[in-house]
């Protein structure tokens, strides 16, 4: 048990980590009926998503989570593009029927959040992927590596993310999810982005999104001076950069170049955070 638990708190190079030995805090029971019942979660999962959000996702990991089970998954439907988990009790497995639910508390409003981060993501996608290029050029000339596509699928659940950043969006009531924002799914994209702008230009319709960087330095020490210093380099570049977004609070943030195998998360880390630019809150 001792060696187990050395091994989940080991911290390994960004590039290396492919989602290897990701198992949260969790009872042996939890994680011995994740490993039991692993097909039946991922169609539970996969469920909970159709049903409650009319999009199709793959479930890309099980495991135990606390007392409960944990279901990992992607989406990729009509463009829409976001990573998610979703917690199952142990006898979820037993239930039949349709999984649509009428909860707006906080807990759904912010798996709500997670999902519109895709909606943002399909609006703003050329720029989006712009700038996910533009990062992915300053690579050598900043020192910076980001995650790998096996990481985000099998360990990360904040939205859309891919490599260099991520998206976040705010919490919104399923109901008015329902109302809204499911109708856009199926649209041309013209007609989705024209009816998302509409949507954010209303106060009772408007989510907050900002967007976040994932850069692990590759540099041999992680010098405080000199990350700042590419921070703000970086950060005068891209404000000069029309082809990448410029409508949502962005957080350029470095940090150290390791994660922790069974916490892979960045904010765990030496971080360095910059803000380049500032959107919070509706604007009339």
């Amino acid at each position: 048990m001792h060696e187990e638990e050395n091994c989940a708190s080991q911290s390994i190079p960004a590039s290396q980590y492919k989602g290897q030995g990701f198992q949260p805090v969790a009872e042996k029971s939890a994680i011995a009926h994740a490993k039991k019942y692993r097909e039946e979660y991922e169609k539970l999962g996969e469920q909970f998503f159709k049903d409650n959000f009319s999009l199709n996702v793959k479930a890309t990991n099980v495991v135990g989570s606390g007392d409960a089970v944990e279901v990992y998954v992607h989406c990729d439907d009509h463009d829409i593009v976001f990573n998610a988990s979703i917690p199952f009790d142990m006898e979820s497995i037993h239930e039949e029927g349709s999984m649509r639910s009428i909860d707006n508390g906080d807990t759904m409003s912010d798996m709500v959040g997670t999902v519109l981060s895709g909606f943002e993501y399909r609006a703003n996608k050329e720029k989006m992927d712009n700038l996910e290029k533009y990062l992915k050029d300053k690579e050598d000339k900043y020192h910076y590596t980001g995650f790998t596509d096996e990481a985000i699928t099998k360990t990360q659940n904040i939205g859309y993310q891919n490599n260099y950043f991520y998206i976040t969006t705010s919490s919104t009531k399923l109901r008015d999810y329902r109302k809204h924002f499911e109708p856009l799914i199926k649209e041309s994209d013209d007609d989705f982005k024209k009816h998302m702008k509409q949507l954010k230009s209303k106060k009772d319709t408007y989510i907050n999104t900002e967007i976040t960087t994932t850069l692990f330095s590759t540099l041999d020490e992680y010098d405080e001076k000199i990350i700042r210093k590419n921070t703000l380099s970086m950060a005068k570049e891209m404000r000069k950069e029309p082809s990448i977004p410029h409508n949502f609070t962005f957080h350029l943030l470095f940090s150290n170049n390791k994660l922790k195998i069974n916490d892979p998360n960045i904010s765990n880390n030496q971080i360095n955070e910059y803000r380049v630019f500032d959107h919070d809150g509706f604007k009339n």
